[in-house]
């Protein structure tokens, strides 16, 4: 891997050294507005830093951050069903479903998902299958459905020589409902609201956003803050804009962001982020809505947290659709590997994903959701955040 550190005055010049030295493979590492002495402060001089790298395994994140920005086509031949054999199932293959079931007993699982591995899957593989939708905690109404289902094209798939994972994963794809991130027209203003309870990194995310559109995508952006309950916040967010050289205007009231959105007519995309409410609270939800009521915003983004109980994602999303949601990004893949709530909260709400996040890094780790990601990501999860394993054997 070979690691440089570029400095300039302003971000734009740095990357443009980036991509001079390293090609348009280079992957940006780290970005940061460097500290400035009481004489480049004076004089108005500025100084960005940029930490970037390249070599094949960056390769791969590069084209990682580029999918999080366009639409992706899908279709089975991404299912890569030996790998997916391969993880599900590494033991020897049993020759009936008897034996199978004994192993599973053997195995010490519960016993009602015994008793619904016997109802629900015939053979060994959707045996496996089960046994690991459940781990995943899905619920077990709905893994239930998937392998009946699987079950009843069986016998038709094996004369076209699928296999159960393959039926499965087809089943995945098309129970996710997905936009493929934001898209963009052109000639026309887009104004894009995140929303959320605290803590599930919705200022990282907006930031992550804007990075893509404004740097990969070079568009107008322009960031409007409604989180003035929290100064870091607002902080965090300028930094963010002044590395990424977007305008950030600060909106206290429902009429300061009137205001703001009327200052930036001729930009491609308006980023809104609003302060962490409480969704039990009516007050804290009514003051979301006035803002958003104000804003307009042609979609609206809910920022939520997969490491949270799938009974509070159901309750969440509900008290947030009052305020007009219309989207949901799923933050911090990372730091579970119990992914199968994804499925359950798009399946009772029928509501698309846009995005998943799986790290801090900006604009790393945020990712277009289409639904054969979204099925892989639940059928293995080490097809989640292939940039985390990477990133752990970056050492500046």
């Amino acid at each position: 891997m070979r690691i440089k550190r570029y400095t300039a005055r302003t971000i734009h010049e740095a990357l443009d050294a980036v991509r001079r030295d390293l090609g348009s493979d280079a992957v940006i590492l780290h970005t940061r507005k460097m500290p400035t002495t009481w004489l480049r402060k004076l004089l108005r001089w500025e100084k960005f830093e940029v930490i970037a790298a390249i070599d094949a395994n960056i390769r791969n994140q590069a084209a990682s951050s580029m999918k999080a920005l366009m639409p992706q086509p899908y279709g089975l031949d991404e299912a890569r069903p030996g790998a997916l054999e391969k993880s599900l199932y590494p033991g020897k293959i049993f020759p009936d479903e008897s034996e199978a079931l004994a192993q599973v007993r053997r195995n010490g699982n519960h016993p009602k998902k015994e008793a619904m591995v016997g109802r629900s899957a015939p053979g060994t593989h959707f045996i496996k299958i089960h046994e690991h939708f459940l781990d995943s905690d899905m619920d077990p109404e709905l893994a239930d459905t998937l392998i009946r289902n699987s079950r009843m094209k069986w016998r038709e798939a094996q004369l076209t020589g699928k296999t159960a994972y393959e039926l499965i994963f087809q089943q995945l794809t098309t129970m996710f409902p997905a936009t493929n991130g934001i898209t963009l027209t052109p000639g026309s203003r887009r104004v894009v609201a995140l929303v959320g309870p605290t803590g599930v990194g919705k200022t990282t995310t907006l930031a992550k956003i804007g990075a893509l559109f404004s740097i990969f995508g070079q568009k107008k952006v322009a960031f409007i803050t409604a989180d003035t309950y929290r100064v870091a916040a607002m902080e965090q967010l300028r930094t963010y804009a002044e590395i990424i050289d977007v305008p950030l205007e600060v909106a206290y009231t429902p009429q300061d962001m009137r205001n703001a959105l009327q200052r930036h007519t001729d930009v491609d995309l308006v980023l809104i982020d609003t302060a962490g409410r409480n969704p039990r609270s009516d007050m804290s939800m009514a003051e979301l809505r006035a803002f958003l009521d104000a804003a307009e915003p042609d979609e609206t983004h809910l920022v939520i947290s997969i490491n949270t109980r799938t009974c509070d994602l159901l309750d969440i999303v509900d008290r947030f659709t009052l305020c007009g949601v219309n989207r949901i990004i799923f933050s911090k893949l990372d730091e579970t590997t119990r992914l199968a709530p994804m499925l359950t909260i798009v399946n009772s709400h029928n509501m698309p994903i846009s995005y998943v996040t799986y790290g801090q890094s900006v604009p790393q780790d945020i990712r277009a959701a289409e639904p054969t990601y979204l099925a892989r990501c639940l059928l293995d999860i080490k097809d989640v955040c292939p940039t985390v394993t990477d990133d752990r054997n970056y050492n500046p």
